[in-house]
């Protein structure tokens, strides 16, 4: 099924190839999709797709090359979701230094107990060449919260 697949949308004049990979991803037929993703270099569906296909290196990658805060902040959830904290930092640092995409991005640990794996995301993004003063500031709130030894 996969070469007919690529094969089609290999063919000259196929215009609804978006169309179609988002068919399939609405019928849960998230390989198809993602090959016609790739096709059409649309890296914010392919790692959407990716996510659902428990590929969260390559969602990563995908998100990497989509830059859209958006997509890193889909990719963090999932892979915070999956214990891949490695995976989700990378994502993180990319939403913090958005400062109205702070408090989502916090709840996200939290909600699942993750306090550790947050505060490491903050600590990290005190380093970042653009980073406000909104992180300095989630991260002496969470240091209150759960490490109040500091």
């Amino acid at each position: 099924m996969h070469s007919q697949l690529e094969e089609f949308i290999s063919a000259p004049n196929v215009g609804r190839i978006q169309d179609v990979a988002e068919r399939c991803y609405s019928e849960e037929m998230y390989v198809p999709a993602k090959i016609m993703f790739t096709s059409i270099s649309n890296f914010a569906r392919l790692a959407t797709c990716l996510v659902r296909l428990g590929e969260f290196q390559a969602a990563v990658d995908a998100a990497r090359k989509a830059n859209s805060t958006r997509t890193w902040k889909e990719v963090n959830a999932s892979c915070v979701e999956a214990t891949e904290f490695r995976l989700a930092q990378i994502c993180a640092l990319h939403v913090i230094v958005n400062p109205d995409e702070v408090d989502e991005l916090v709840s996200v640990y939290e909600t699942r107990g993750h306090f550790e794996e947050v505060i490491a995301v903050f600590e990290a993004g005190l380093g970042l060449e653009r980073a406000h003063m909104g992180v300095f500031t989630e991260l002496g709130v969470l240091y209150s919260k759960y490490k109040e030894d500091k």
